[in-house]
């Protein structure tokens, strides 16, 4: 499909379509990722993927995805001897991930800032856990 024909169902959709759907929201942010020249790929959540894709949809390196896998905190299933992730586990494992990171950023920052007191009645972290969280 093409742009002009996307955007040709985009405009159908505008007359057909209740203003402030989610079908008609997701429509218009496809058209303005094509427009600018990016690339859409839209998965369903019982799909499964390989390691090589879902490290793609992810950012990182295969390897890198492969240590989450080995490690237990990414789900997947074998197909004979290939590796396949479906992708609600993918994005519900990048979501833990990203909090993680999130967390690891606070806490760091608070020990820092000379906050560390605070931090540790609110959330005991030990320097090893902070380690371990650095490395995601």
């Amino acid at each position: 499909m093409t742009l002009r024909d996307l955007l040709t169902v985009l405009e159908a959709a505008e007359g057909q379509v209740a203003a402030g759907s989610v079908v008609l929201e997701l429509l218009q942010s496809i058209v303005a990722t094509l427009g600018r020249g990016e690339r859409v790929t839209l998965l369903e959540h019982d799909e499964q993927v390989s390691p090589n894709v879902a490290a793609a949809i992810l950012g990182m390196s295969p390897p890198y995805l492969l240590s989450f896998m080995d490690a237990g905190a990414l789900a997947f299933i074998r197909v004979g001897t290939h590796r396949r992730i479906q992708v609600s586990d993918l994005l519900e494992s990048d979501e833990r991930r990203q909090a993680a990171l999130k967390f690891a950023a606070t806490a760091r920052a608070n020990v820092t800032s000379g906050e560390d007191r605070d931090l540790d009645e609110i959330a005991p972290v030990s320097p090893a856990a902070l380690a371990d969280l650095d490395s995601l």
